[in-house]
């Protein structure tokens, strides 16, 4: 598997710990909800050469492994398989129907359907956003939503989703790094997304410093390992209403082997 040059994504792949799912290269999973974190749709998206390519393996198992959070959640799912330069994308809501073009104004507007996108957001230009990504499109396009990506997914021996695991990473010594207010609307949209399932689903983040390395490249320092856990309360909450503890520094062996 292609990763995203993640230490802790490494040191998963090494030692073989199959209860673990994080995102290969290119693809991503994504929780969105509008404006007030209310979820409403999980998105995979993955970046291809072409838009009907065949489906790599990485890009199968993707697809599974979005589709089953997205039932573990009791949200929406839809694929968008889209390439930078081109114009349209290619969308499934479900993986019974086909694959379908369309364009990405079309593709706002399904958005719109599904309560994230406001009614009368502006448009702006598609042309300017193409060439660079789907999510350089997303900031620019979508207006004001909440959007969180769903970094390391841990599972339980029956395929059930046991954890959900948000990866930071910093400069900032391991003693004061402290989850930052500006993320709080995307943690409560996790948060409520749990809440709204009904399920007792763990959601934590995981810490690691980087330090700088050879020729000005940071590196992972992953031989400690900060952990926060959110408090998941009886109904959802707004961004003021996140709360969390500190809950120490840990080895990554003894976190992922538990």
């Amino acid at each position: 598997m292609e990763y995203n040059g993640n230490a802790v994504y490494s040191y998963i792949v090494e030692n073989e710990l199959e209860n673990y799912y994080f995102p290969a290269e290119n693809t991503w999973i994504l929780l969105y909800g509008d404006a007030y974190s209310n979820p409403r749709i999980l998105v995979l998206a993955l970046r291809a050469e072409a838009l009907q390519e065949p489906f790599s393996k990485e890009e199968k198992t993707a697809v599974r492994a979005a589709v089953d959070v997205s039932k573990e959640l009791g949200l929406p799912f839809i694929g968008v398989r889209f390439v930078p330069g081109s114009d349209q994308v290619l969308v499934w809501e479900t993986t019974e129907k086909k694959p379908e073009r369309m364009s990405y104004d079309e593709l706002r507007d399904l958005y719109e359907e599904y309560g994230v996108v406001q009614p009368g957001t502006p448009r702006k230009s598609v042309n300017q956003y193409v060439s660079s990504s789907y999510h350089t499109w997303q900031r620019a396009n979508l207006g004001k939503i909440t959007v969180s990506d769903l970094d390391l997914l841990r599972y339980g021996e029956e395929g059930e989703l046991r954890k959900i695991i948000e990866l930071k990473r910093s400069k900032y010594a391991i003693d004061r790094w402290k989850p930052f207010d500006t993320d709080f609307p995307n943690f409560a949209l996790v948060i409520n997304a749990i809440v709204d399932s009904g399920r007792n689903i763990p959601f934590q983040i995981y810490y690691n410093v980087l330090r700088d390395g050879p020729k000005g490249r940071r590196e992972d320092d992953i031989s400690q390992i900060k952990v926060f856990a959110f408090d998941i309360p009886e109904e959802t909450i707004d961004s003021m209403g996140v709360k969390y503890k500190d809950c120490g520094v840990f080895q990554l062996d003894e976190l992922l082997k538990d």
